[in-house]
């Protein structure tokens, strides 16, 4: 894989071997199939037969050994609870005044962080308003009162983030590693990282368990709660999946997707606008245009900003940050592009063969937002083939959320600073980090305040 710099394009190379857009391997235990073309990526996404989670040792590392959650979870209680995440994820989300205020504040920290300039690592200051805004949408709490508790936390999810790969990793192939060779596996740092984790967001559980008010819900924690003891008072002898297992477990779904996901593609942006000055001039007309100099963006200016909508949109479409999304569980035997597969199968679908379909997207491999924008200059919301945030049922709960974040965020940052290679250089190399998540090696770049 590190010969083809990542498993998605060794699996795209493995597809052209073979001449066959489904290849199958066998992972350890595990028979696992990688969809590579795009109609049949949207089957899986679209069929209700590929809604099952594959449970293997990696998978149960992961969830702290329970089969709770949203991500790794199946079944009737992955149904009820996921609808209900949806629902209550956006009744407490960025239209809140609570909400908007710490989208100013952490958006003016940002401004503080960059004010001086010059060549630096951008991530720095946007990485911590990423995690802050998720923690009080999540918990309610401001991050200026839990600041060293924010610190640590996001440590720990930097530690975490590179020692995962869509396939399960060395444990889930060879489970028999993690007893007799626990160090070099990494099954020794999995655990200790969970047990950690499993600490951190316990404790903000029970603090919210000791400070809760019937009548008076601000988070998603506080709804939860709200849920677990109603069910209580209503004595009611059906198995509730509002369980403090699930609300942990749910909590860690959130944490990493979110944050991981999301400094990914900010990441992304960032890069892009440094070695495309000519999109980024555009940007910052249209950014003058509708939002002006003297004012932070509001929510309300994403649909009068189709260019600044394009732009994330092929940054997204480009280097997609989960170019393999799954693993699947097939839940009974069935027939995809004229193949059997049998139960229990593992399904893996390659979103960066999809978006880069030259038959979808003419010149693939060229950044251009204008793709997304029609004849009469508006923002075309979602190509039907492109997947960005998957489809189905299994499409991420937390899309709103994440599309308004990066919005704020990106836009904030370029009405305030031009974003340039590093003295010297014409461009800034983009090199991959190797893992779950695909985003950019470190890099520097100049900033000049305008």
């Amino acid at each position: 894989m590190r010969k083809f710099g990542g498993q998605y394009l060794a699996f795209l190379e493995l597809s052209k071997i073979y001449n066959s857009n489904i290849i199958s391997l066998r992972l350890g235990t595990d028979d696992v199939i990688v969809v590579t073309n795009s109609k049949l990526v949207h089957e899986v996404c679209f069929s209700e037969i590929y809604d099952g989670r594959p449970w293997n040792e990696f998978i149960k590392l992961r969830n702290m050994g329970m089969r709770k959650g949203i991500t790794f979870n199946d079944g009737e209680e992955w149904k009820e609870l996921r609808s209900w995440s949806v629902r209550a994820l956006r009744s407490v989300g960025f239209a809140k005044e609570a909400m908007m205020e710490l989208i100013t504040e952490e958006m003016t920290l940002m401004t503080e962080k960059l004010a001086n300039g010059g060549v630096q690592q951008i991530r720095s200051a946007f990485s911590p308003a990423v995690i802050n805004v998720l923690w009080m949408l999540i918990t309610g709490q401001k991050p200026f009162d839990n600041l060293s508790r924010l610190q640590t936390f996001l440590k720990l999810m930097e530690r975490r983030a590179g020692r995962f790969d869509v396939a399960g990793g060395v444990i889930a192939a060879f489970p028999w590693l993690r007893y007799i060779a626990p160090e070099m596996s990494g099954y020794n740092f999995l655990v200790k990282l969970n047990n950690e984790l499993k600490s951190f967001l316990m404790e903000t559980i029970n603090e919210h368990k000791e400070q809760y008010i019937k009548g008076n819900e601000a988070d998603f924690i506080d709804l939860f709660l709200q849920e677990m003891y109603n069910n209580v008072e209503e004595q009611n002898d059906k198995v509730s999946v509002f369980s403090d297992d699930n609300l942990l477990v749910t909590l860690l779904d959130f944490f990493i997707a979110g944050f991981s996901t999301t400094t990914a593609t900010l990441d992304n942006l960032f890069l892009q606008m440094a070695n495309h000055q000519d999109i980024q001039r555009k940007l910052y007309k249209e950014i003058n245009d509708v939002i002006g100099s003297h004012r932070l963006p509001k929510l309300e200016d994403r649909i009068k900003m189709p260019f600044a909508e394009a732009i994330i949109t092929e940054c997204q479409r480009l280097f997609h940050v989960t170019p393999i999304i799954g693993p699947r569980r097939v839940l009974k035997d069935t027939t995809l592009g004229n193949y059997k597969i049998p139960k229990n199968t593992t399904v893996l679908m390659h979103l960066y063969s999809n978006n880069m379909d030259p038959d979808l997207f003419p010149d693939p491999t060229s950044f251009r937002p204008e793709r997304h924008i029609n004849e009469n200059g508006v923002y075309q919301k979602q190509h039907e083939n492109i997947i960005l945030f998957g489809k189905g049922k299994r499409r991420c709960p937390g899309e709103a959320l994440a599309k308004s974040a990066t919005f704020f965020f990106f836009v904030g940052v370029i009405q305030k600073f031009q974003l340039l290679p590093e003295p010297g250089k014409e461009s800034i190399q983009i090199e991959s980090k190797s893992g779950l998540i695909r985003e950019p090696k470190p890099y520097k770049m100049l900033i000049v305040p305008r």
